[in-house]
């Protein structure tokens, strides 16, 4: 993962990003932050010029925090990961694909590999909450459903706080008669960068 930053109080471990300033938050902080980004960002999502966004905004997101802490909050970001390309998982899938406008494969059934590009980003302990804006270049939310855009939503493990991402891409192999299509949907390949932002008090 490739990570720029705004300040260089960031650093790189294990592709995780990371704040170098040590600081604690209670139980209850971390389960109110949780569940207020749950219910202001969900998993929705908007596209606009070639970027998909999640549905609530830097600015919305600024404004509900402010309506719920009674203070404005510190705004950190924007933030930068890119995500290399990962290993197809799963392999061999059978999908009904919808053909886009009158590009290149039609509607049909193919055989396809699935490639599943996800960030998990840990935010320092003092951040409230924290959201994707956007991926360069995005893939679907459901590649079932070949939805254009991106899943976006906070967790926490072991005590960390964590902002979430994926997106999909596709290889369209083989058509149901065996002729080899090798068509990747609906993006190029490639690494994707991820925009995100984490809020503090």
């Amino acid at each position: 993962m490739i990570v720029s930053c705004a300040d260089d109080t960031n650093t790189i471990e294990n592709s995780i990003v990371t704040d170098n300033i040590a600081t604690t938050a209670d139980t209850a902080n971390r389960i109110e932050s949780n569940e207020f980004t749950k219910n202001l960002l969900g998993s929705s999502f908007i596209t606009t010029e070639g970027k998909a966004l999640s549905a609530t905004t830097k600015e919305k997101m600024i404004a509900e925090f402010t309506a719920v802490n009674k203070k404005a909050p510190t705004v950190h970001g924007p933030y930068t990961a890119t995500v290399a390309v990962p290993g197809a998982n799963p392999t061999d899938v059978k999908i009904s694909y919808a053909q886009v406008g009158s590009a290149y494969p039609g509607t049909g059934v193919y055989i396809a590999d699935v490639y599943n590009y996800y960030l998990r980003a840990q935010l320092p302990a003092e951040a409230a909450t924290g959201w994707v804006e956007s991926v360069d270049n995005p893939g679907y939310s459901n590649y079932t459903t070949q939805t254009i855009g991106f899943n976006s939503n906070m967790s926490t493990a072991n005590g960390n706080k964590y902002v979430v991402a994926n997106t999909y891409t596709m290889v369209l192999k083989y058509n149901m008669v065996g002729q080899l299509i090798n068509a990747v949907v609906p993006a190029a390949s490639g690494p994707k960068t991820f925009t995100y932002y984490y809020l503090t008090l």
